[in-house]
């Protein structure tokens, strides 16, 4: 395995980012939810498309998603008084609070406006506009809808987005996976899903921008304060590594300026590695999946899996309770074997082996079995709670708060096993 790089780190970060909102969007979220996201997926789509096409519909689109995010998010005050680790403003009046957030709501879709102007050439009026008329219909949605509704939009959107990062991560040379070579995978990308990726990455970049520009502190800190929590070794050595990365951006003025993919030829893999180098030296997640790079073909097969799995429950409920509006029992479900060691034909194993050699890519179905089986005991365990705790809350706040309920979720990750 080659060593690892910068663009390497970064890649998987990204990568780790997409995934985590996959799941929690076709697994998290329940089917009210998915609903009320596919409708604002549908309605910006409908709105954009009525008078845009190609790169400058897709562009449009995403910042209006942006947008709403920004707007559709709770306030100070609600935050407040949900989350008593959050202290008031000190001398604010509730008025007072409101007008502070306005600013900076206002301030944060300017920047976002005026970078992505700069760096796509499409002017971003129309997504004002939009997003002024579509914001009433979507008042009252779930705070796991609206919490990083950009990306959730992004992943609801496009099928099988994960793996397409991936993919597009390999073949650009960010990624230096030796079993699958860039040379047997699927290069054919639409336009509409690139101009997304890369303005999702710069997405990703001019929010980290804003937050040093405000000297927001980083939520890694909060972890490394609170002793009661036991944590490894391995979870503080992450948690460092995050605060250190945040202080030397916030810091090191070779670290101000804002890197965006862009700005560079997609065409080039020297240009997108060098992009994900830039981002390494400025910002670092703490993700959700820690394994190495040779896991994730594995771990992003068994988020297939279970993908499907909930597919074939949810078919299964419909045609042998069609008339029943309460609850079913999973075991009452008949539906096909995740895998066996006798025959694999017709199981899910089989079915998301087959999707992944649409891509180019090669894995036996007994690893996909084995990768789901551990995947159930830690990863879908850790994203339920955090589906809860968001929902629990009532609270989705938008970019500069960190995602409080992802960091109490998987804080202990490296504790299971």
């Amino acid at each position: 395995m080659p060593r690892m790089t910068k663009a390497h780190r970064a890649g998987l970060d990204f990568l780790d980012l997409v995934f985590f909102n996959d799941l929690v969007v076709h697994v998290g979220m329940d089917a009210e939810e998915r609903s009320q996201l596919r409708r604002i997926v549908e309605r910006v789509t409908q709105m954009v498309e009525r008078r845009h096409s190609g790169r400058e519909a897709e562009v449009i689109k995403h910042l209006v998603f942006f947008i709403l995010e920004v707007s559709l998010a709770n306030t100070t005050e609600e935050l407040i008084q949900v989350n008593q680790n959050v202290p008031p403003p000190p001398n604010l009046s509730s008025e007072q609070m409101e007008a502070v957030d306005n600013f900076w709501n206002d301030y944060q879709m300017a920047y976002m406006a005026v970078v992505t102007e700069k760096s796509t050439g499409v002017l971003a009026n129309p997504a004002l506009e939009i997003a002024e008329v579509l914001i009433g219909e979507f008042a009252g949605y779930s705070p796991l809808v609206r919490r990083d509704l950009l990306t959730r939009c992004f992943v609801s959107e496009f099928k099988d987005a994960p793996l397409g990062v991936y993919c597009w991560l390999i073949v650009s040379g960010v990624l230096p996976v030796t079993k699958n070579n860039p040379d047997r995978i699927t290069d054919e990308f639409s336009d509409s899903f690139i101009t997304r990726i890369a303005l999702l990455a710069d997405y990703q970049m001019i929010v980290h921008a804003f937050n040093m520009m405000i000297s927001k502190d980083d939520g890694s800190a909060v972890y490394l304060r609170m002793r009661n929590l036991s944590l490894t070794e391995e979870t503080v050595d992450r948690l460092l590594d995050v605060q250190r990365h945040f202080n030397e951006a916030l810091n090191k003025k070779s670290l101000s300026g804002i890197p965006l993919i862009c700005w560079r030829d997609l065409e080039d893999p020297l240009q997108v590695q060098g992009f994900f180098a830039e981002w390494s030296k400025r910002k670092v997640r703490f993700r959700m999946h820690t394994g190495t790079l040779g896991s994730w073909l594995g771990i992003l097969g068994a988020g297939m899996v279970h993908e499907q799995l909930m597919v074939e429950y949810a078919h299964a409920a419909r045609n042998q309770y069609p008339n029943n509006p309460g609850t079913v029992r999973l075991s009452d479900l008949k539906v096909p074997a995740v895998f066996s060691a006798y025959d694999n034909r017709h199981t899910l194993t089989e079915f998301v082996q087959g999707r992944l050699s649409d891509y180019g890519l090669r894995i036996n179905p007994d690893t996909l079995y084995r990768s789901h089986s551990t995947m159930r005991k830690t990863t879908l365990r850790l994203l339920a709670m955090y589906c809860d705790m968001t929902r629990a809350s009532g609270i989705a706040m938008a970019a500069p708060y960190e995602d409080v309920n992802y960091g109490n979720a998987f804080i202990h990750s490296d504790k299971l096993g």
